[in-house]
């Protein structure tokens, strides 16, 4: 069996405890060499035991997870985030976390995000050092992470051809004919891709400027775009999403 080295980063006792048990019982092949219980501390844990795997909380003293991330340049171990908050899971995938569990831990998750490790672990292209530099590209190499129940998906932001929001879901179009619905709010991935040549034109629609092919006058103005599909440009956003297109 294949032993992954690893350390757990919580601020609470109790937490690291349960983390440690539940990968002793359903993850025997997991070795957690270190804990640490704040940013600081982690990052010195990080640097002296150079672990595979960190399981890595947000909400910490000293700095949350996500801190933790910007020490490294060029990570070479991966992370699966532990945490009570929903709400940082968007964040999650803008950093491209191998995986995100919440607390109350579920043992069968765990399980999954580990198996996940070990898979991708094979796999060059999943190394999270990749990802990290992926987020300081410009959009034509920048990819960015679609979660779903049973997967995660990883798709080429230039490839994006707009988001739709559909009430707490977004429906992201891709230049190759396909279309994912994500359980997140549109708001979400307008913070994802900010500074990728994304904008607005619409309460629930958002797209790619270098997929935009014309922009019509009629019917109050909407935007086609180079799938053929239509997208509607709201009249207080006209004016913007013009001087937004005149700088391509």
């Amino acid at each position: 069996m294949e032993t992954i080295k690893s350390i757990i980063v919580d601020d609470e006792i109790n937490g690291r405890e349960n983390l440690r048990g539940v990968l002793k019982k359903y993850c025997p092949e997991v070795d957690v060499v270190a804990e640490a219980d704040c940013a600081i501390a982690a990052v010195d844990s990080i640097k002296e035991h150079s672990p595979d795997l960190v399981f890595l909380d947000i909400e910490m003293p000293g700095g949350n997870g996500f801190k933790v991330l910007e020490f490294f340049k060029r990570p070479d171990f991966q992370i699966i985030f532990v945490t009570a908050y929903d709400q940082y899971a968007i964040q999650a995938i803008r950093f491209s976390a191998l995986d995100y569990i919440l607390k109350p831990i579920d043992a069968i998750k765990l399980k999954e995000a580990v198996d996940r490790f070990l898979n991708y672990k094979e796999e060059e292209d999943f190394r999270l050092d990749q990802f990290m530099q992926n987020k300081e590209l410009k959009a034509e190499n920048k990819k960015i992470a679609l979660p779903f129940s049973d997967k995660i998906d990883y798709v080429e932001v230039k490839n994006i051809i707009q988001c739709k929001g559909e009430a707490n879901y977004t429906r992201v179009y891709l230049s190759c004919g396909r279309e994912h619905l994500v359980s997140k709010p549109l708001i979400d991935f307008e913070e994802i891709l900010q500074g990728y040549g994304f904008i607005r034109t619409h309460k629930t629609h958002m797209v790619n400027l270098t997929q935009v092919s014309a922009f019509i006058k009629s019917d109050g103005g909407y935007l086609k775009m180079t799938d053929d599909s239509s997208v509607p440009v709201s009249r207080r956003k006209k004016d913007y999403v013009l001087d937004e297109l005149k700088k391509l």
